[in-house]
C-alpha cells in the first residue's frame, strides 16, 4: 500500500475546485461587508447636499432682511419728516392752511432732518455691504422658504431703491433750507429750488409709499 499513487478522479477534482471558489468568494463578501460597514461615506447624498446648501442660503438672505429691515426703518423715519414739509406746501397751495402755518411745520420738520439722513444712508451702506449674499439667482432650485424670502427681499431691496431717491431730494432742501438760512442764496432762489423739490417730492413720496406696500406682500424672511 505504501508505494501506492491514489489517483484523482476528475469529479473530484472538479468538486474541490468548486469548493475552492465559494470559499473564495465567501472571504471577498465578508471582507466587502466589513469594509464598508467601518468606512465613512466620501461624498454627501444629493439631498443632503442640497438640503445644506438651502439652509446655507436661507441665512444670508436672513442676515440681507435684517441689514433691509434697519435701511428701511430709518428710510422710513427721514421721509416722515419729508412728508410733513411737502404735504405744508400741499395744504397751503390748496388754502387750507396759511403761510405762517406752513412756514411753522417747515421750522419743525427741519430739526433734526439732516441726522436722520445721515442715519437712513449709514443703514443703507450697512446693506450694501451684505445686499450679494442673497443674489437670489441659484443654480439649484431654492426650498418654498427660501424661494419666499428672496422674492422679499428682492421686492425690499425696490423699496429701498425707492427711498434712497426721495432722501436725495430731501436732503438736498435741507441743503438749501440751510443756505438760505446762512444768506448763500436769496429768498428767491430758495423759492425757485422749492418748488422743484416740491413736485419731485411729491412724486417720488408717493412711489416709495407704493413700492414699500407692494414689498410687504412679496415674501418674507
Amino acid at each position: 500500500m505504501h508505494g501506492r499513487h491514489t489517483k484523482v478522479r476528475p469529479h473530484h477534482y472538479a468538486a474541490i475546485v468548486v469548493a475552492v471558489l465559494v470559499a473564495l468568494s465567501l472571504a471577498f463578501a465578508l471582507a466587502w461587508v466589513d469594509r464598508t460597514r467601518h468606512d465613512e461615506p466620501t461624498t454627501t447624498p444629493p439631498s443632503t447636499a442640497a438640503a445644506a446648501a438651502d439652509s446655507g442660503g436661507l441665512q444670508a438672505c436672513e442676515k440681507v432682511w435684517n441689514a433691509q429691515s434697519v435701511a428701511l426703518d430709518a428710510a422710513g423715519r427721514s421721509l416722515q419728516q419729508w412728508r410733513i414739509h411737502v404735504d405744508a406746501m400741499n395744504q397751503l397751495v390748496a388754502g387750507e392752511i396759511t403761510l405762517a402755518q406752513a412756514q411753522d411745520y417747515w421750522n419743525r420738520t427741519r430739526k433734526g432732518a439732516a441726522a436722520r439722513v445721515a442715519e437712513f444712508e449709514t443703514a443703507d451702506g450697512s446693506y450694501a455691504d451684505v445686499a450679494s449674499q442673497c443674489p437670489g439667482d441659484r443654480a439649484t432650485k431654492a426650498s418654498p422658504a427660501l424661494a419666499r424670502c428672496e422674492a422679499g427681499v428682492r421686492a425690499r431691496d425696490r423699496a429701498i431703491d425707492a427711498g434712497t431717491v426721495a432722501i436725495s431730494t430731501w436732503k438736498h432742501h435741507i441743503m438749501d433750507m440751510e443756505m438760505l438760512r446762512t444768506g448763500q442764496i436769496t429768498p428767491a432762489q430758495a423759492t425757485r429750488m422749492w418748488l422743484r423739490s416740491w413736485r419731485q417730492g411729491v412724486s417720488e413720496l408717493d412711489t416709495f409709499s407704493k413700492v414699500r406696500t407692494d414689498a410687504a406682500d412679496a415674501g418674507n424672511c
